[in-house]
């Protein structure tokens, strides 16, 4: 299985999450919730969801749970949308790459 296949089905897992956070979710998270990127394994059964969530770390906290919690709404509707033979697992990540720039630019201004 090619790349390039790998990388439209994690572009199109990537659009349905984000359409069922904003259909299902927009009001019932404090935080400001992002989906950054997925990444599909080789085999296309499991992807990994890779979410900014901006907000206090309460918020963040609360907000990371309230999305495991509907893991499997999530699931069921990527299921719906994206047409593949498997459904595929979803494993939820906080992506902290915008705090690792930040923090790096800081270090570089104080040098």
């Amino acid at each position: 299985m090619g790349i390039a296949r790998q990388e439209r089905v994690a572009e199109a897992v990537r659009a349905a999450v984000a359409d069922f956070l904003i259909l299902n979710l927009a009001n019932s998270t404090p935080g400001f919730i992002s989906v950054s990127r997925v990444k599909m394994a080789p085999d296309l059964k499991l992807a990994s969801v890779y979410f900014t969530i901006y907000g206090s770390e309460e918020d963040v906290a609360f907000s990371f749970k309230t999305l495991e919690k509907h893991s499997g709404r999530i699931r069921y509707h990527v299921g719906q949308e994206v047409p593949l033979k498997y459904v595929p697992g979803l494993r939820f990540f906080i992506d902290d790459s915008l705090e690792y720039k930040d923090k790096m630019n800081r270090v570089m201004k104080d040098l």
